[in-house]
C-alpha cells in the first residue's frame, strides 16, 4: 500500500523541518491530495495517525488533509476540462490510482476528443504547511 510509504515520507519531512528550525515538536501537517490521484483522505489519516507514531517530535501531529480537483488541458484545441471521477468505472479508477499515466487510456478531451492533455492540477500530494511549537 503506497499510502504507507507516502504517510512515511511526510513525517520524515517534517521531522527535518522541525530539526532545520530546533522546534519541540510538530503540532500539525497540512497536505494537499489530488484528486487524479484518487487517495481516500480517511484511509490516509488513519495510516498516517500509524506512522507518526514511529517519529519523535511528530507523533502529537494533527494531520489536515485538502483535496484539489483535476483539471487538464487539451494540447490539440486548449481546452481546460475537469475530472469526473464519479463518472468512471470502479477498476479504471484504481488503474489512474496506481498509475497516472493511464488517464490517456481513459479519459479525452470533451470537445475534440484527444487524449493528449496535460495535468494543470489536481495530481499527487504535497505539503502545503508544517506548523511546530519552538
Amino acid at each position: 500500500m503506497h499510502e504507507w510509504a507516502l504517510s512515511d515520507s511526510i513525517a520524515k519531512a517534517a521531522l527535518a523541518i522541525k530539526n532545520e528550525q530546533n522546534l519541540k515538536e510538530i503540532t500539525s501537517i497540512t497536505v494537499v491530495l489530488g484528486e487524479v490521484q484518487d487517495i481516500h483522505a480517511g484511509v490516509f489519516k488513519e495510516i498516517f495517525d500509524e506512522v507518526k507514531l514511529q517519529h519523535a517530535g511528530v507523533e502529537k501531529a494533527e494531520l489536515k488533509i485538502e483535496t484539489e480537483k483535476g483539471f487538464f488541458k487539451c494540447n490539440n484545441c486548449k481546452t481546460e476540462f475537469g475530472f469526473e471521477r464519479e463518472k468512471l468505472p470502479h477498476e479504471t479508477a484504481e488503474d489512474i490510482h496506481f498509475v497516472p499515466e493511464t488517464l490517456r487510456l481513459y479519459i479525452n478531451c470533451p470537445k475534440c476528443k484527444s487524449s493528449d492533455f496535460n495535468i494543470i492540477k489536481g495530481r499527487g500530494l504535497y505539503i502545503k504547511e508544517i506548523e511546530g511549537d519552538k
